[in-house]
């Protein structure tokens, strides 16, 4: 067994340990969230997010993930929340082939599955809780990038873990848009670095060494988006760096010029749209085509079609930005 294994099987025994036989016995209503990793900036902003709404909404807030984006492992600790009577659970998808059974298995004792910013959309989740659809964030990611290093570049991509929906879906889109608006883009087959910057380095100077031509490489994951800029800073090449990374996580390469731009939403706001959420699943109320949300500036809306409770645009972090943001 390798250590992140062993550490990752350890995690999820000290849930067991942390939380109580009977979540359900307790009064105040309880939201969990599963995020597809634990210890990166992006999703330590999100259980921020949680734990504020949680004291604002009088909930119990639970966090907790497997330490690297395994499978198995998150769905294991679905199934512990499950069994252990928490009210409402809210995962971060990474394979959306097995949620479909946990979300049955949920309500079967009483208790609600839903997802959050990576979606089941086939799973029969009542509600997902996007940072921003699908289509805007790849959309976005090369209007910001092609108009940045030419409508003829050749651009390489280094995803997460190959099963997380919400990354595939936003690669589909580049591809969508490369191909509607971009003929003489070469967008280059995905890698994927599971949840590791050294596997996303690697890959990067791999790509970098077969690709002479190589303009630029989209970070996909956040979890990526060091290993990505390190193999572009040490290639020495004028390579652009960009990709879904908090601000925090892609500072010193903004800075540096390893990135041009970074693409994202504010997670600490997605944390909390997910307790938000939670408890409207909790007390029956459901959501409006427009919500108010403690603390937000303006309306939340809700496609009652998709089941998207949506947080809103796409954000564009740039060096003069970046230092604007703490997360």
């Amino acid at each position: 067994m390798t250590i992140a294994r062993l550490a990752s099987c350890l995690s999820i025994a000290a849930l067991s340990a942390a939380l109580p036989l009977s979540v359900a016995a307790q009064d105040t209503p309880s939201v969990a969230f599963v995020p597809q990793l634990i210890g990166i900036p992006y999703f330590n902003a999100m259980e921020n997010g949680g734990n504020a709404a949680a004291e604002d909404l009088g909930m119990q807030f639970i966090y907790q993930g497997p330490v690297d984006a395994n499978p198995l492992d998150q769905l294991q600790i679905v199934e512990s929340l499950i069994s252990r009577g928490v009210d409402a659970i809210a995962v971060s998808v990474l394979d959306a082939s097995a949620i479909a059974p946990l979300v049955d298995s949920a309500a079967s004792q009483d208790a609600i599955l839903f997802t959050s910013d990576s979606d089941a959309a086939d799973s029969g989740r009542p509600v997902y809780v996007a940072q921003a659809t699908d289509e805007g964030l790849g959309f976005k990611l090369i209007d910001e990038l092609v108009a940045r290093v030419g409508d003829d570049a050749t651009i390489g991509i280094v995803s997460g873990e190959a099963t997380a929906s919400n990354l595939n879906a936003w690669i589909g889109f580049m591809r969508d848009r490369v191909a509607a608006e971009y003929p003489g883009v070469t967008l280059l087959d995905p890698e994927f670095a599971g949840g590791t910057a050294e596997r996303a380095a690697q890959l990067s100077t791999d790509l970098i060494a077969a690709h002479p031509d190589l303009d630029a490489i989209i970070a996909v994951a956040s979890s990526t988006c060091p290993g990505v800029a390190q193999a572009i800073e040490t290639s020495g090449k004028e390579i652009m760096g960009t990709g879904y990374c908090s601000p925090n996580t892609a500072r010193a390469y903004l800075k540096s010029g390893a990135f041009g731009f970074t693409v994202l939403w504010d997670p600490y706001q997605l944390g909390y749209l997910t307790v938000w959420a939670g408890k409207q699943l909790i007390d029956g109320a459901g959501f409006a085509a427009e919500n108010e949300v403690p603390t937000f500036d303006a309306p939340v809306t809700f496609d009652a079609e998709t089941g998207i409770l949506l947080l809103g645009e796409p954000f564009v972090f740039t060096a003069e930005n970046v230092d604007d943001f703490d997360f």
